[in-house]
């Protein structure tokens, strides 16, 4: 066999046979391949080398012959196919010499020597070319089956090796995708759950030996990298599932951590402004449900235990709050024991006394002179302390 002007490298080897180890006696076929040693070349047991260079649909052309089954484009970008022959009829042939084409929605446009038919299931280039396809039929009392099997053995000892089972590339060198701002989709890899009755799962990843002593698990389950891939959702969600986007079940440490700097951020070591963000508008922010041994929510110097009662652990909690961050407590607020210290403020940074702040209690810290009780006309300035009260419209001294 020579191709190209030189020979095909190769040794077919055919079964039924088997291995030392291996069963192989029912196999229809076997290919046993070993390299020939450090190449510069590469060294591949099969290789299926593909590439699509025609079969896109062109504007329909007069005096031009088409095959049974060839398309064209017309009547304001419709596909039309040359009709498939009927017994002993054909429908190929040259198209007329002059004339519109192909046009409307018909099952039978004659032209010249063509009948075409009006395709709208179709689009340009759906003619389905593929290099490598594994179709599997699963019948009821078959047993189980692979579709495809991929066993990657790595070798002990020597130096580190870098080990892909399955590499899949994208490649895009030849300028954007597609022409526009939008084109068709192109991805790497498409999972497609097929057939009116439901699967169990589109991706498993499973373990089925335990390590060795000494030896960890795998150490992501999943890992999306680097900076530059995605652009506008890592995951995007759109399954309408009964638990959202993932049920994270028992961990020993933390069930999620985010290292990025995003607003939502759950045990955040990147530094993020927001540690959780609900900007939607619901009827509930954030709800807790369950029993609860020992907190229900722990904080940084503050608790709430499991009957939902606020307490502190008297750390300082530090904020530049105005209303915004106040805390409402459901039904009233206890000081077992300990001082209770309402915010202080200076006179020239007290936030406004309005409807919302009602009810408010503040100390300032810098009046200028001895005040009266309810005096709502002060400065700052001076060394006081005094509690201050807001009404709805004034501070009052208390």
């Amino acid at each position: 066999m020579t191709g190209a002007g030189a020979p095909i490298q190769a040794e077919p080897i055919l079964g039924p046979f088997h291995g030392l180890d291996q069963d192989l006696t029912r196999a229809q076929m076997v290919r046993y391949f070993s390299p020939t040693g450090d190449s510069n070349k590469g060294e591949y047991g099969t290789l299926l080398n593909a590439r699509f260079a025609t079969g896109f649909p062109e504007v329909c052309k007069r005096n031009t012959f088409y095959p049974e089954g060839g398309t064209c484009l017309n009547d304001g970008g419709k596909m039309y196919r040359v009709k498939s022959r009927s017994k002993s009829r054909s429908y190929y042939g040259k198209t007329a010499a002059s004339g519109a084409g192909p046009v409307g929605t018909s099952e039978n446009i004659i032209d010249g020597g063509v009948v075409w038919r009006y395709e709208p299931n179709f689009n340009p280039g759906n003619g389905g070319k593929t290099n490598l396809a594994l179709m599997t039929y699963q019948e009821a009392k078959s047993g189980a089956a692979w579709t495809g099997a991929f066993a990657h053995q790595i070798a002990s000892g020597g130096p580190k090796k870098t080990a892909f089972t399955l590499e899949l590339d994208l490649n895009n060198y030849w300028g954007d995708y597609a022409d526009g701002s939008v084109g068709p989709t192109a991805t790497a890899l498409q999972i497609f759950m097929g057939g009116p009755n439901r699967s169990s799962k589109a991706i498993g990843i499973g373990q089925y030996e335990q390590p060795l002593a000494g030896s960890t698990s795998v150490v992501n389950g999943i890992e999306i990298c680097c900076a530059s891939l995605a652009r506008d959702n890592t995951v995007l969600d759109l399954t309408g599932s009964h638990n959202g986007y993932m049920n994270q079940g028992a961990h020993p440490g933390s069930a999620f951590t985010d290292g990025s700097a995003s607003a939502t951020s759950f045990n955040s070591y990147g530094g993020a402004g927001i540690g959780f963000r609900h900007a939607g508008s619901s009827r509930v922010g954030l709800q807790l449900e369950g029993r609860y041994s020992d907190r229900q929510v722990q904080g940084q110097g503050w608790n709430v235990d499991p009957a939902g009662k606020i307490t502190s652990s008297g750390e300082t909690i530090n904020g530049n709050s105005h209303i915004a961050g106040s805390a409402l407590v459901g039904n009233g607020l206890s000081v077992a024991s300990g001082p209770f210290k309402p915010a202080q403020y200076i006179v020239a940074k007290l936030f406004p006394c309005s409807p919302e702040a009602k009810g408010s209690l503040v100390v300032v810290t810098d009046l200028d002179a001895t005040p009266t009780y309810r005096q709502t006309s002060f400065s700052g300035g001076g060394s006081i302390a005094a509690p201050l009260f807001c009404s709805g419209s004034k501070w009052e001294v208390h």
